[in-house]
């Protein structure tokens, strides 16, 4: 049980990392450029498309490092 907490929490730790840049550099790049109605449709679309696949490549990191830790 504790394995999978610690992977579980690997996941919560890299899809939060990974968002954060995202949305930081969104920010900083497209975010000055748009109009208000733009922004709102970027975030929408942003939610729907970039959040799971953040989520996706959260779970596949945690479960190479679960794999390359089992080799050992």
């Amino acid at each position: 049980m504790k394995k999978l907490a610690i992977y579980a929490l690997l996941v919560v730790v890299t899809f939060i990392l990974n968002f954060a840049i995202y949305n930081l550099s969104f920010n900083s790049q497209a975010t000055p450029f748009l109009h208000e109605a733009q922004r709102v449709e970027s975030g929408l679309l942003m939610l729907k498309t970039t959040l799971p696949a953040y989520f996706i490549a959260a779970v596949v990191i945690a479960a190479m490092f679960y794999w390359l830790g089992r080799r050992r």
